[in-house]
């Protein structure tokens, strides 16, 4: 019995030394052509170090992924999650979950996202809230919900965070102000939209910050379903005339309770 556990362990251990690199191979799979590469275990024994890994197909840059933009998809494809691509000009593995593309190998909090939101101006008393989503993890900005994954940056698109999952979400805008002198007489907070419907609305008294700037906080709780989008308006408890700024280090966070 000893005897053929051995020959085993030798027979995977020559196995598992074997050296394996890409090759352009004719007709692979049924959706493959001459010029595609195959993703192959590889280990060179030519090293002293035996140095190990995957090789990945690639793309020139993220744009290049399948199922982005335009084609992104409506609902999840399941026999495509997990699909890894390797994006040559950020090197970066990129995952495919059936829906969106994420980085796949990075440790952060998955159900928390957090944007800035860019400044904007009103007179009448209400405005909604452009959201930025640009990533920038030393500030903690970052979007592991992928609310704003794939949306554009212009138009409509620049308010929405879209719901990739149905579930129970706590969001929190946190708002910077300025305004001229009576703008924050009455009580300034904001509304949430889902899917251009509003749901809630918050007004607080703002906290006088060091003279000039004046700050709100205010959370929601909201179910929203896949597919849904929620829009963030700031709003003053008069309106009318009412006029103020929405500044920099304005944030809104998103947590997905469930």
């Amino acid at each position: 019995m000893k005897k053929y556990i051995f020959c085993l362990f030798m027979f995977l251990l020559n196995i598992y030394s074997a050296q394996v690199n890409f090759t352009n191979i004719p007709n692979p799979d049924s959706n493959a052509n001459g010029n595609d590469q195959v993703m192959m275990y590889i280990t060179n024994t030519s090293e002293a170090t035996g140095v190990k890994g995957f090789g990945l197909p690639a793309v020139e840059t993220e744009t290049d992924l399948p199922y982005t933009g335009v084609n992104t998809p409506a609902t999840r494809i399941e026999a495509l999650r997990g699909m890894l691509l390797f994006v040559k000009s950020t090197g970066q593995a990129m995952v495919f979950d059936g829906l969106v593309w994420s980085k796949a190998f990075e440790i952060e909090s998955d159900n928390v996202s957090r944007f800035g939101i860019n400044p904007v101006n009103t007179t009448s008393g209400s405005v909604m809230l452009p959201i930025n989503s640009l990533i920038d993890k030393p500030n903690f900005l970052a979007d592991p919900l992928r609310l704003k994954t794939n949306a554009a940056t212009t138009g409509a698109d620049l308010n929405r965070l879209y719901i990739r999952e149905s579930g129970l979400y706590r969001v929190n805008v946190s708002l910077n102000f300025t305004g001229a002198a009576g703008a924050f007489s009455s009580r300034l907070g904001a509304s949430l939209y889902v899917n251009d419907a509003k749901r809630f609305q918050l007004l607080e008294n703002t906290v006088n910050f060091d003279g000039t700037i004046r700050k709100i906080s205010v959370d929601f709780s909201v179910y929203a379903v896949q597919g849904q989008y929620i829009t963030l308006e700031a709003i003053s408890e008069v309106g009318g005339t009412t006029a103020y700024n929405v500044i920099n280090n304005s944030y809104v966070t998103v947590e997905k309770v469930f």
